[in-house]
């Protein structure tokens, strides 16, 4: 067997032909007697470490094409984790038998048990194979970063998703804008015709919108029915995502000016607008969806209801938009969010929607 001086080498930014003896080395050793724990630097007390500590290498078996190095110190720091790799904990046969969720359920129930019977506790982590109380910390902790992992990778993948979804989004408006679609009617470009019914459908009166816009009502409804005309016969979808953008920012173009916008009542105990606070709160926005969900249940008018926390149509379009697009790419959110709905739908369904709210 070779040294272990031979083996503890860092090649890392290397190129192959300054270690191939290295890799000779390498391909000659008998792995299955190897340990970890007797090589150089190996220290068994495991203490935590300092983020900012300069710590040793553990050696670890590398692929023989790339040869690298698994440094204890940078993957587990402190905690749990550090202490049962470098002892090679193992997860219960009884737990690898149970599904993520299912194992999850019941180590939860066993965790309940830690600090409140201490005798059962001792007795429900022997039955589920654990050798001790930091073995079993051990597992629900490597459970919890299986998850953790799962859930990086499931958003990932949503983020790629939507990558490709925006990329062929932007070709299509991009077509469409070569192929006249987008050119305006009448003077009035799709942007400006969103805005102006973002403003209608926000409270603001139609004889300013058409002021604002700088035209008359026989014009407007022609240049009304010609853009849903379009939009309806593009199979891209290019004009109604033009739309849509326009709509949820309608502070734009002749719109932007501070005469001519309709904003949301402001918070003076918070010194933000009831907008703001939405935006910048998920559990908020969720309470204000159950509510208007069981108002109309109720009977009750969904506007009424936004009212009741300073805000409008056009502000719920836009705060609809902000946590949609934040949900299409988080999936913890998306899982949250069936928590809150859960919990608000039951509490305005006893109470009443239109009972008084706590804003």
């Amino acid at each position: 067997m070779s040294s272990t001086n031979e083996l503890y080498q860092n090649v890392s930014g290397k190129q192959k032909d300054e270690y191939r003896d290295y890799l000779t080395v390498l391909d000659r050793m008998d792995w299955h007697s190897y340990d970890y724990t007797t090589w150089p630097c190996a220290d068994l007390s495991f203490p935590d470490i300092a983020e900012d500590e300069a710590c040793d290498l553990w050696p670890f078996k590398p692929n023989l094409n790339e040869p690298h190095w698994v440094d204890l110190n940078s993957q587990f720091r402190s905690g749990i984790r550090r202490y049962g790799y470098a002892n090679r904990f193992e997860m219960p046969e009884q737990v690898q038998e149970l599904s993520h969720s299912v194992a999850k359920e019941q180590l939860s129930f066993i965790q309940e048990l830690q600090h409140s019977n201490t005798d059962e506790f001792t007795t429900q982590i022997k039955q589920f194979g654990f050798s001790d109380e930091k073995h079993f910390s051990w597992g629900v902790s490597l459970l919890d970063s299986a998850e953790e992992q799962a859930l990086d990778a499931a958003d990932d993948f949503l983020k790629e998703q939507k990558a490709k979804l925006d990329a062929q989004m932007d070709a299509h408006i991009e077509a469409a804008s070569e192929g006249g679609l987008l050119d305006p009617i009448n003077g009035i470009d799709m942007e400006t015709w969103a805005a102006a019914n973002a403003k209608i459908a926000g409270g603001m009166d139609l004889e300013d919108v058409l002021k604002v816009v700088g035209t008359e009502k026989p014009i407007w409804d022609e240049v009304s029915a010609e853009w849903t005309a379009r939009m309806s016969q593009d199979t891209t979808f290019a004009i109604s995502k033009v739309y849509g953008d326009a709509f949820m920012n309608s502070d734009i173009g002749k719109f932007a000016s501070s005469e001519t916008n309709e904003t949301s009542e402001t918070n003076t105990s918070t010194g933000g607008s009831a907008l703001e606070k939405v935006t910048e709160d998920f559990e908020l926005y969720i309470k204000i969806m159950c509510h208007q969900n069981m108002g109309a249940a109720q009977g009750k008018d969904a506007a009424s209801i936004l009212n009741e926390y300073g805000l409008n149509v056009t502000d719920w379009s836009s705060v609809g938009a902000h946590w949609s697009t934040k949900m299409a790419t988080d999936t913890r959110m998306a899982l949250k969010m069936g928590e809150l709905m859960e919990k608000y739908n039951a509490e305005f369904a006893t109470a009443g929607a239109g009972d008084d709210i706590d804003f």
